[in-house]
């Protein structure tokens, strides 16, 4: 299930040369190659070769469907001799893990009703790309998750739909780490070339996923008044804001990073606000889960669980 990976390394054999490998290879500057080995993107100086770009694309041309554990390996092994040079002790300085959901309904509606998340800034950019995405960052840049419709942008850039996933609306859900330090801030140590395909690497990057995904707030519950309480006019009030919110979880959430774009929200005060908003469902409010929800959880749940 991982993807895109950066990988370097170092201490490069004295006559290794990479513009014997490469195509599309050009000299960015007096020390420094640059070129493709098909979909990977690949640079030398004097002191490192990288190599980025989706291990599932070098595999089997195409990165809708996810690789397993083996699949991973078989990349590895493939980058490996076909550059020319042990990955054994690369080190993995980013790295994506990820899968293709096939749900009922269009992706857009699924995302649409993903709230916000401990630690992490949500941001949607659909208007810059046309395709329904989510992401969340954190502060520093080293870790996300991102949804997006993946059929969509396959189409948008002319590619092929794998059979497996012909005539069906594809979620694409990713856990990114986006740098060295991130990975070692989880990982002592680091990783290496060798270490993404080890069983409990795999498994630790599976429990990493399921709890990104958890943290995210899910909306659209359907939110009923628990009338076993009793409920004061300031309660109803709070109670219809509520309703709202869970059944406009787009608009809600387009209100939130208005203010805080303006500077009227800081962070604190959104945290006070989901506290205020847990202890309210707990107070005078039961509620559903959205089907689609609960469609997507299980999903998500046996596509990383049972995707080895």
């Amino acid at each position: 299930m991982f993807d895109n990976i950066t990988l370097k390394m170092y201490d490069l054999p004295q006559n290794y040369k990479l513009h014997d490998i490469v195509k599309n290879k050009r000299k960015t500057d007096v020390n420094t190659y640059k070129g493709k080995l098909k979909n990977m993107v690949i640079w030398q100086n004097l002191n490192c070769l990288t190599v980025f770009g989706s291990l599932a694309k070098y595999l089997n041309d195409e990165n809708m469907t996810p690789l397993n554990r083996e699949e991973v390996k078989q990349a590895i092994k493939k980058l490996e001799k076909d550059i020319g040079l042990s990955l054994k002790n690369a080190v993995v300085s980013s790295v994506e893990f990820g899968t293709s959901i096939v749900v009922k309904e269009k992706p857009f509606e699924y995302l649409r009703l993903f709230g916000n998340t401990k630690r992490l800034t949500r941001v949607e950019y659909s208007k810059l790309t046309g395709i329904e995405t989510i992401l969340y960052t954190s502060n520093t840049g080293s870790f996300g998750f991102i949804g997006y419709d993946k059929t969509r942008e396959m189409l948008d850039k002319k590619q092929d739909i794998p059979p497996l996933f012909a005539k069906s609306n594809v979620l694409r859900l990713e856990s990114k780490m986006r740098t060295k330090r991130g990975i070692e801030a989880i990982f002592n140590g680091g990783l290496s070339a060798y270490d993404i395909f080890g069983k409990n690497v795999y498994k630790k990057f599976r429990m990493l996923f399921l709890e990104a995904y958890k943290n995210i707030e899910k909306r659209g519950r359907l939110v009923y008044v628990d009338k076993s309480k009793e409920i004061t006019p300031l309660k109803l009030l709070k109670l219809e804001a509520e309703q709202y919110r869970q059944s406009h979880p787009k608009e809600y959430c387009y209100l939130i990073q208005e203010l805080n774009e303006a500077g009227k929200l800081t962070p604190k005060s959104l945290e006070r606000i989901r506290a205020e908003n847990y202890h309210l469902g707990n107070d005078i409010y039961v509620s559903d889960q959205s089907p689609l929800i609960e469609e997507l959880d299980a999903l998500v749940y046996d596509s990383v669980m049972y995707g080895d």
